[in-house]
């Protein structure tokens, strides 16, 4: 095999609870993944040495700096393989959203070097390098279309369910890191939404849940802070409460509000009368994307 091709998919946060700040700086987060069908493409070929990485969007002034080379980096040396990779990157999931883009391209990375030189490396393998490159890049390691995230987000349980969720997700164009948004974030101030949750929602969710049963769930701690630095978020949200009934939430550290839908026709539906609420200039640097579970 010389190369391959795979799909890197975008997650969306259907709540995430933050519970304190850690030593090594991160925070402890309680949160259910969800990876939907808005996706990257990721061709890896084999090369004789060095690691390459190309993408159609501007992603990191230096190659090196990237979670996808970095990705290549460490599963090359871990295999000792003496070959090198060309990856490119066709992006799909805007940069720096909250919707897991770069985690799910480096996710992708491990696996498909795997494959591409017979590795055989077993998950729990792939899942232990992708937590040296990030909080959210396990998640797209394991083979789940939902999965409850502890500790950074690495600390995996998958949840088993047939579910198929639609969404109506709106990318604001702007930009900030989720330093910043944790920075912004005043932990004293937050109080556990679900009354001791990281008990009770495992088992809660070990059952068959529905997309009723998710609307009411659908929280984020991270929000407030979002919105501090994107007033413009608080608008869509506020916009489809009013105008679709509709609960929405920041996915992540923003800036991506995403909500719920039934079908693909009924997100479709909700953009039109949101995009009718919404001032055309008010929205000029949006993204809008309809998805599904993945």
């Amino acid at each position: 095999m010389r190369s391959i091709t795979l799909t890197a998919p975008a997650k969306v946060n259907l709540f995430l609870k933050v519970l304190n700040k850690r030593e090594d700086g991160y925070h402890n987060i309680f949160t259910l993944f969800e990876r939907i069908s808005l996706a990257d493409k990721i061709t890896i070929t084999a090369i004789p040495k060095g690691i390459r990485v190309s993408s159609d969007k501007s992603i990191t002034a230096d190659p090196k700096d990237n979670l996808v080379y970095k990705a290549a980096e460490l599963i090359l040396k871990h295999a000792k393989i003496a070959k090198g990779v060309n990856i490119r990157i066709k992006k799909v999931i805007p940069i720096a959203a909250g919707l897991g883009g770069g985690s799910s391209d480096a996710a992708s990375t491990l696996i498909g070097i795997n494959k591409l030189f017979s590795l055989r490396f077993p998950e729990n393998k792939l899942l232990f390098l992708a937590e040296k490159l990030g909080a959210d890049v396990p998640f797209f390691v394991l083979n789940s279309d939902f999965a409850l995230g502890k500790g950074k987000g690495g600390d995996l349980t998958r949840i088993k369910s047939n579910i198929k969720l639609w969404h109506l997700i709106i990318y604001t164009g702007s930009k900030t890191s989720t330093r910043d948004i944790y920075d912004a974030f005043d932990l004293k101030a937050k109080r556990l939404t679900f009354d001791g949750a990281d008990d009770k929602i495992p088992r809660y969710l070990s059952g068959s849940f529905d997309r009723g049963v998710l609307e009411k769930m659908l929280c984020n701690d991270l929000e407030d802070a979002a919105i501090s630095k994107n007033l413009g978020l608080k608008i869509i949200i506020e916009r489809l409460a009013s105008s679709l009934g509709k609960k929405a939430i920041v996915s992540g550290s923003g800036p991506s509000v995403f909500c719920l839908c039934s079908t693909g026709k009924e997100a479709m539906a909700a953009k039109r009368e949101l995009f009718k609420a919404v001032p055309a200039g008010e929205r000029k640097e949006w993204q809008v994307f309809i998805a599904r579970t993945k």
